[in-house]
């Protein structure tokens, strides 16, 4: 698959430079990408259009990114491959479902990885 296209990407996190960062790293690369700021619209923008793929914190207000894994289960919808990012402590990672994401990142993280990994998930790799 060629980056860019009709591939839609989902950016979720609280942290505004990082959820900035993220999001216009995949755009210069040609995607569509949308920011979220935390779980609650996340979910709202899952319910509304499908995504590729879904770039994810952990720890949130609102909703947390365990609440919209979730929500992904019990959704009939396609499912986005998932790559979550987190500084989370090891009892909130204990909770994500390993079927679920496609990778985990510990914070802080590297963008060449993340981006590595993006391609894995999206076939471009």
């Amino acid at each position: 698959m060629n980056p860019g296209g009709d591939v839609r990407i989902l950016v979720v996190d609280d942290d505004d430079a990082i959820r900035m960062l993220v999001t216009r790293l995949f755009q210069r690369r040609g995607y569509e990408v949308r920011g979220a700021r935390d779980g609650a619209e996340a979910i709202e923008l899952l319910d509304r259009g499908t995504y590729d793929l879904m770039i994810l914190d952990l720890m949130m207000p609102r909703v947390d990114g365990i609440g919209v894994i979730e929500h992904l289960a019990k959704s009939s919808s396609e499912q986005p491959r998932i790559i979550v990012m987190t500084a989370a402590v090891p009892n909130i990672l204990a909770r994500v479902p390993p079927e679920r994401i496609w990778k985990l990142i510990t914070k802080p993280f590297d963008l060449d990885v993340l981006m590595q990994h993006a391609d894995e998930a999206l076939g471009a790799a």
